[in-house]
């Protein structure tokens, strides 16, 4: 059945249209926020535009326990798991990107070697892709540590060693045990995509894992407009509470996440309050989201600025935007917070895999 598009005020009022209308089997394809326009967004609320289909009826679903019309939500995040567990080749170069991720496509002459000026073409390589000098240099003193000053003889080889040295220097984010008593929040600039981040978890929490989540969606120094969480937490069947009232609240669910509006970090008074704010909210894990399409300085200068407050690891999004994924290595190596998951795009679930090496090589090698 062909897409429709509701306009609503709230997120029950959106629920309300598509099942009267479409019924209870309709599936919700995407949902964004209009902000009012002209002089009326001085007092009107936004609103919430919805997309949403009838998919065509199948064989029953594998998994009885989802709710009807979630059938095709679990498909895609099933494939999003077996991506998400299949490690890429060791071999260089790697031909087979990671689907749906924009990567660098370097196209590598065989007079590479030869032509460079460079002592190890692999540096320039390493900057095209998207890494600053420093940790560059940084890659090349352990190069030539394990190999010696006279670098491989071709290029393929130069990478192999590259890709060797830099999964050593590689920080992963450790286990998180699932418990509400200490829940995931979510902190940024405006803009970073963290509602979408927190989206994309929540489903593939409770669609994959078939677990129960509770939802917190806070004001902070500015009200919290994300109505789009609200939609899914309705769609998902999770409680979405607009107060904190303590973990007690989600007693019963296994995991509790807090959505908090985009900070200032230019603003001292703002990160402080935030400090303050999450201090309040029991013994959270701080997960600071990044916009990967942001050039590397504003990277390094938001993670220092929220550095302030407790974090425990770096959420990237809007990989779909940044080709030169090398960027990455900017904040592994440049930060003291290891980077957890790797998100592109707007869509939920979309494309939102834990962090690693092997995941960003894949990408930042790619070759034609």
């Amino acid at each position: 059945m062909p897409t429709q598009t509701f306009i609503a005020d709230s997120a029950a009022d959106a629920i309300g249209q598509i099942r009267a209308q479409l019924g209870e089997d309709a599936v919700v394809l995407n949902v964004r926020q209009l902000p009012a326009s002209g002089l009326s967004r001085l007092w009107q609320k936004s609103r919430i535009e919805v997309v949403a289909h009838v998919p065509e009826k199948t064989a029953a679903p594998a998994v009885p326990t989802l709710p009807e019309g979630f059938e095709e939500l679990r498909r895609e995040l099933a494939d999003i798991r077996t991506r998400m567990d299949a490690a890429p080749p060791v071999s260089v170069p790697v031909a087979e990107p990671v689907p749906r991720e924009v990567g660098v496509r370097i196209a590598i002459p065989d007079a590479y070697h030869h032509s460079s000026g460079h002592s190890w073409p692999v540096a320039q390589l390493l900057e095209q892709t998207g890494l600053s000098r420093l940790p560059v240099q940084r890659i090349l003193d352990a190069m030539m540590a394990e190999h010696g000053p006279t670098p491989p003889s071709t290029l393929a080889a130069e990478i192999a060693l590259a890709r060797r040295v830099m999964g050593r220097m590689w920080r992963s984010a450790p286990e998180m045990p699932a418990t509400p008593e200490r829940p995931h929040v979510f902190v940024g600039a405006a803009g970073s995509g963290k509602t979408t981040a927190l989206c994309k978890w929540l489903a593939q929490t409770v669609l994959v894992e078939g677990r129960s989540a509770h939802v917190w969606r806070l004001d902070g120094t500015t009200a919290n407009t994300a109505e789009t969480l609200s939609v899914y937490g309705e769609i998902l069947g999770v409680p979405v509470s607009r107060f904190w009232r303590g973990t007690a609240e989600a007693e019963g669910a296994s995991i509790a996440f807090v959505d908090l509006p985009g900070v200032n970090w230019r603003n001292p008074a703002a990160l402080a309050e935030l400090h303050r704010q999450t201090s309040t909210l029991g013994s959270p894990h701080l997960h600071l989201v990044l916009n990967a399409a942001y050039e590397v300085p504003l990277l390094l200068a938001q993670a220092r600025a929220f550095a302030a407050l407790p974090l425990a690891d770096v959420i990237v999004t809007h990989l779909d935007e940044e080709p030169r994924w090398g960027k990455l290595w900017n904040l592994a190596l440049g930060t003291n917070l290891p980077i957890r998951f790797l998100s592109a795009g707007q869509n939920v679930p979309g494309d939102f895999v834990p962090a690693s090496p092997e995941k960003i090589f894949t990408t930042q090698f790619a070759t034609k």
